[in-house]
């Protein structure tokens, strides 16, 4: 099961997470029970004002202890609820959510193979505490949508062999990516259970697939496709069907390359980042911010040297959080405010070391209206653990 689909891509990786694949859940790469307290990092300058942020690293119960084993952090919801994913001991994945008094709660689908590589993952939290998320039973994955009460209903759109819910607005619609006899789709469904399929270019055929990654309050989904040879690009859906693509300014255009959105916030505002190939020997991303407009906004935080970047969420401030490499490759969070000024930041038990499948820095996945950032880090010895910084 892989997401980072990383999560985005699910669990998307820039890893993330994402595309619905049989048998194993996307592991997101970017990707206790008690929670530590780091100290605070790129503090604000000057000795008036609020206090600077501080980190509170989460080790859920039951996350592996070894590489790449342990806490993923994916989202923040507006009362600071921490939502994400643990990889155990045995490589099964069980979702979970951590309240903002540090209680934990472990999610696993009741079709959820409890094998290696198999389990189950939350993806999402709304307002009034209904998650989503995705399990693979051994073979394919399925979606599921779990009640604030408890209750969970696994689903999966019809004449289809297998789907991921990748996110939920406040009015209970869910948008994700299925798999059916003619291809791979992005889908949507409604809050009293019907479902639509998205393809981008009007067909599935002459694309590899769609998947939906954000939605807003209005029911705005953004996501991306794939097409016949292997580009990348976005698209916007509005409420009322209508489906725009997007292209951003500089993308690449050979395989693998292209505009690869993964958030929208209530305003329209959608960010990402634009994949244009191999530079130097490493493969380069930008960050990527389409306006309400239409207009873009293409960039790489300043700090340190950064040369690849990949912007991963937005609040309706504008708050912007994502991640960049520096010049020896070490990957840092950053954030970006409104009026386009940056904040670096690391864990302070994150390792300061060239990205790799086993040391992936600082990845900050998700930020809620007050600005608290959720997200991972791996520590020296390749074991990922989830943050909050507020």
């Amino acid at each position: 099961m892989n997401r980072d689909v990383r999560h985005r891509k699910n669990f998307r990786c820039r890893g993330r997470l994402r595309a619905p694949v049989p048998a194993a859940i996307l592991v997101v790469l970017l990707v206790g029970a008690a929670a530590g307290c780091g100290g605070g990092s790129s503090g604000n300058p000057g000795g008036g004002g609020p206090p600077p942020p501080t980190f509170t690293n989460i080790d859920a119960p039951g996350a592996g202890t070894t590489t790449p084993e342990g806490t993923f952090g994916v989202g923040v919801t507006a009362n600071d609820n921490v939502i994400g994913y643990v990889i155990d001991a045995a490589g099964v994945f069980h979702g979970f959510v951590r309240t903002s008094v540090g209680q934990f709660a472990t999610i696993d689908a009741p079709g959820a193979a409890p094998t290696q590589n198999n389990g189950t993952l939350i993806t999402a939290m709304n307002a009034s505490g209904v998650s989503v998320g995705y399990y693979s039973d051994g073979q394919f994955l399925h979606s599921f949508l779990l009640s604030s009460g408890g209750t969970m209903t696994e689903f999966d759109p019809p004449n289809s062999s297998g789907s991921t819910a990748l996110c939920i607005n406040d009015g209970g619609v869910i948008a994700g990516a299925v798999i059916d006899l003619n291809g791979n789709h992005a889908y949507v469904r409604s809050a009293n259970g019907t479902f639509t399929l998205i393809d981008p270019t009007g067909s599935p055929s002459g694309i590899q697939g769609a998947l939906a990654y954000g939605i807003n309050a209005s029911g705005e989904i953004t996501g991306e496709y794939t097409d016949a040879n292997s580009v990348h690009h976005g698209f916007l859906r509005d409420a009322n069907g209508t489906i725009t693509t997007l292209d951003a300014p500089g993308a690449g255009t050979a395989a693998n390359e292209g505009t690869e959105p993964v958030a929208i916030n209530a305003n329209g505002v959608i960010v990402g980042g634009i994949n244009v190939g191999v530079i130097n020997g490493v493969g380069t991303t930008h960050s990527v911010i389409r306006n309400a407009d239409g207009s873009y906004t293409v960039f790489d935080p300043p700090q340190s040297g950064a040369h690849t970047s990949f912007a991963n969420a937005i609040n309706d401030s504008g708050m912007v959080v994502g991640e960049y490499r520096d010049a020896n490759l070490v990957r840092h969070g950053y954030l970006r405010q409104p009026n386009g000024t940056f904040t670096s930041f690391d864990d302070p038990d994150a390792a300061q070391l060239p990205l790799s499948n086993t040391n992936l820095g600082t990845i900050p996945r998700s930020i809620n209206a007050n600005g608290a950032v959720a997200g991972l880090y791996s520590d020296a010895n390749g074991v990922r653990h989830a943050f909050i910084w507020q």
